[in-house]
């Protein structure tokens, strides 16, 4: 797993989020992957993606019966399902993904006994380090984000602004800051607002503005499901 871990830091100085993973066979390392979706243009190049192709060609095989695969963060479905495909003996992983994960977060695609193919599965293996390497990384990422925005919208001399690092560990607060600052009724304020559509297209749907008073904040509506 520290050798997968390398493989994250690798992936986090190329900007992609730091997921590294190494396929080991009889004890030795055949093939190391690390995140590259952003770099290559590719949905499907994550860390696992990358290691079982590695490995697979290492091996002259698609199937790595004899093998086990360690990676940092929890597998989503597709990797899990590629793991599966590839007879995998056992796989590893340090951190859970409560969003995406298919390795018993989410879904378990490794407890379906239906399946003709079983896989061991052991989670939790330097789940702290691995964690923290996220964490790090997407609180970097949105204080970047952060600044990039003030750069696009300056504030006035006099207005007052919470701290970026205030924001830095708040639960459920990945979203994408947006900010509009040229309404003659700020008066060179600026007015912040979360859009969570996934559409910006005209007629793609109902939208909802909810309004929050003072001292509330749109955080508060992150709970909020429209059926």
């Amino acid at each position: 797993m520290q050798l997968a871990l390398l493989q994250a830091r690798e992936a986090a100085a190329s900007g992609e989020v730091p997921v590294g993973a190494v396929v080991v066979r009889q004890g030795r390392v055949i093939a190391t992957g690390r995140n590259a979706p952003i770099d290559g243009h590719d949905p499907t190049a994550h860390a696992e993606i990358v290691a079982l192709r590695a490995a697979a060609q290492a091996l002259g095989n698609y199937r790595l019966d004899d093998c086990e695969l360690y990676v940092t963060l929890e597998p989503c479905a597709m990797c899990s399902g590629a793991m599966l495909h590839a007879r995998l003996k056992r796989v590893v992983f340090g951190a859970s993904d409560p969003k995406t994960g298919a390795a018993g977060s989410v879904v378990n695609l490794f407890s379906q006994a239906a399946l003709n193919h079983q896989t061991e599965l052991q989670g939790g293996v330097l789940a702290a380090d691995c964690g923290a390497l996220l964490q790090d990384f997407f609180r970097q990422r949105r204080a970047d984000q952060r600044r990039q925005s003030l750069h696009n919208h300056p504030l006035r001399d006099d207005a007052l602004r919470t701290p970026d690092e205030a924001f830095a560990d708040v639960p459920d607060y990945p979203w994408q800051p947006r900010y509009l600052s040229d309404l003659p009724s700020l008066r060179g304020l600026r007015l912040h607002y979360l859009d969570e559509s996934g559409s910006h297209s005209p007629g793609a749907g109902l939208t909802f503005l909810c309004l929050h008073g003072n001292p509330a904040w749109s955080y508060l509506y992150r709970t909020v499901c429209w059926v």
